[in-house]
């Protein structure tokens, strides 16, 4: 339940698929969630007192800073990736999906989940990108 307290929220959701996709920088993690300001604020404080997500300066003047996935927040893939399958399977929509998996390794677009559904085999941070479907921008489907 304690995982479920800090992740079971939406905002934190969106948040994680946009460092999974590797947006670090706050206006792009705003961009990406829809987020208003004191919303990504706060759930970016959430995550770093959960350990799951560190804030690194990139800049001095004006101070600005990245936020990047620990470890721990690294461990949280398996579960996003189960959640996406499980949104497939039994919440289909009409729309196409915003976001496609492809594993780096053998180049496929894959399903969400443990493993490649083109090559078999597993899948990890290391060896996956998460990008925009074209084919959903351009039936203006909500990338957040």
């Amino acid at each position: 339940m304690r995982t479920a307290s800090l992740i079971g929220d939406e905002w934190v959701l969106l948040i994680l698929r946009e460092l999974f996709k590797r947006s670090h920088k706050f206006d792009e993690l705003q961009k990406g969630t829809g987020a208003a300001t004191n919303i990504l604020t706060n759930r970016l404080k959430r995550m770093m007192d959960a350990g799951i997500v560190v804030k690194l300066p990139y800049q001095e003047r004006p101070p600005r800073f990245k936020y990047r996935l620990t470890e721990a927040g690294l461990g949280l893939l398996p579960l996003a990736l189960e959640m996406m399958r499980y949104g497939e399977d039994w919440m289909p929509c009409p729309l196409p999906t915003p976001l496609l998996l492809r594993h780096l390794s053998c180049g496929q677009i894959t399903r969400p989940g443990q493993i490649c559904s083109a090559c078999g085999e597993p899948l990890a941070v290391m060896n996956l990108r998460m990008e925009d479907n074209p084919a959903a921008v351009l039936e203006g489907v909500e990338l957040s």
